[in-house]
């Protein structure tokens, strides 16, 4: 009997020892950073089968702002992935390599090293969301210590030390991340435009030693791809550069000469790209949609020429990069139907992965991908579904004769005055873009 009772209290023990772990695990998981700063880019990367990522792009947010991996994946058929980091210093960059390997075998590594300044240990945010992504490992831990100075790589071990104030800023996406998913390739664009001059760094010939610290993480992450039998290429992305940044780059390409690989200096070769920059820069140092389309498929074009990467285009495998494409092409997209107010316009750009609910004067009808799939005359009450959203599309009177057209999406609703207008969701993103009055 005793045993018994002992026996009982040791399952009891352990049931409640492991519901307190669930608590602490889902706790955590609300409570970590859903950035996309580096982040969500590792949780989108452990769900990848392994050896399945072709292309490697390494570094800061000249990476995961300027390269549409989609443009990639439509122009050339690459599966290609944005492992960048904000503000991420060569060390940074290093070992989120040495982890990425963990599960893949790339073709080719692309490490852009444009952040190559005087900063040898990165702020509480920067150092988070390059590090609070990987998994509990050496590699993890040595990043941190690396990019720590003092008593900071002890606190910062804990993530409850820099999270704990978090609770009032949680936000639908902390239950719901839309990035913890395969789909993502770590793409992360800035949607404003900014007008600046084009920077002329033809003459600039000089060189400007980049730190230490710096040079030994260019040359160790250089290894450490050369050890894996891995082509790695240094570039640099283009932006509003400056003639010192231009003299370390300069330096940068003798290390690249020195340990036999190649360096792509974009900065150079503006024209070539067809880069404007009145319209196709975000801000000083990142590209806009159009700039870094006209980038992405330049760089695309370039990797081809000089490596042997496969076209992956129709294999099932890699249907994620079908979706993250598509989810691209989308935000591109909604950005083109939020610009225009013609409606005529709008109808153009809603030829596929769109829902369009509208009315004139004296028909309510919805169009999907282009097609009408349903019309009505006179009043209206049309109901649609489409995958796991619903719609309810209706006019409505209401005692003072005032006639409203109301448009419902699951719960949610858009209310306008009865006149010629056009509903138009996103139904790759599952969004609702906007009303378009005409």
């Amino acid at each position: 009997m005793e045993k018994h009772s002992k026996l009982i209290n040791l399952i009891k023990s352990i049931l409640i020892i492991a519901l307190a772990v669930l608590i602490v695990t889902g706790v955590f998981k609300i409570l970590i950073l859903k950035s996309e700063d580096g982040i969500n880019q590792f949780d989108a990367l452990y769900k990848h089968p392994d050896n399945t990522i072709d292309v490697f792009f390494l570094g800061s947010s000249h990476v995961y702002c300027d390269i549409a991996t989609g443009v990639l994946w439509d122009n050339y058929g690459m599966a290609a992935f944005d492992l960048g980091g904000a503000e991420a210093p060569a060390w940074v960059s290093y070992y989120q390599l040495k982890e990425a390997l963990r599960t893949q075998k790339p073709k080719l590594v692309c490490f852009e090293v444009s952040i190559a300044d005087h900063i040898m240990f990165q702020n509480d945010k920067w150092s988070v969301d390059n590090n609070y992504g990987m998994k509990w490992n050496s590699n993890r831990i040595e990043q941190l210590r690396v990019n720590s100075e003092g008593d900071d790589f002890y606190r910062r071990l804990n993530p409850y030390n820099i999270m704990h104030g978090r609770y009032k800023d949680l936000g639908e996406n902390d239950f719901r991340n839309i990035r913890d998913t395969a789909n993502y390739k770590g793409f992360d664009p800035r949607e404003t435009v900014i007008e600046d001059e084009t920077p002329d760094m033809s003459e600039v010939t000089e060189t400007e030693p980049c730190p230490e610290k710096v040079e030994e993480y260019i040359r160790k992450t250089i290894e450490l791809a050369k050890s894996e039998g891995i082509p790695i290429v240094l570039f640099i992305s283009p932006y509003c550069v400056e003639e010192e940044d231009q003299k370390v780059y300069n330096y940068i390409g003798t290390i690249a000469q020195s340990e036999g690989v190649d360096f792509w200096d974009f900065n150079r070769q503006y024209d070539e790209m067809g880069l404007d920059f009145t319209v196709d820069l975000s801000d000083g140092s990142h590209l806009s949609y159009t700039g870094n389309y006209k980038f992405t498929d330049y760089l695309g074009a370039t990797i081809k020429k000089d490596f042997d990467i496969p076209d992956r285009r129709g294999d099932k495998l890699y249907r994620s990069w079908e979706w993250d494409s598509a989810i691209q092409r989308n935000e591109r997209n909604d950005l083109a139907i939020m610009e225009t107010k013609d409606a005529m316009e709008v109808l153009k750009l809603t030829q596929s992965g769109y829902i369009v609910f509208g009315t004139n004067e004296e028909t309510a009808v919805i169009i999907e991908d282009g097609q009408i799939v349903e019309t009505v005359e006179g009043s209206f009450r049309m109901t649609y579904s489409s995958g796991n959203d619903n719609f309810l599309f209706l006019d409505e009177t209401e005692e003072d004769s005032e006639r409203f057209i109301s448009f419902f999406i699951n719960d949610t609703e858009y209310r306008e005055p009865y006149q010629n207008i056009l509903f138009v969701y996103d139904s790759v993103k599952h969004e609702f873009v906007r009303a378009v009055k005409y």
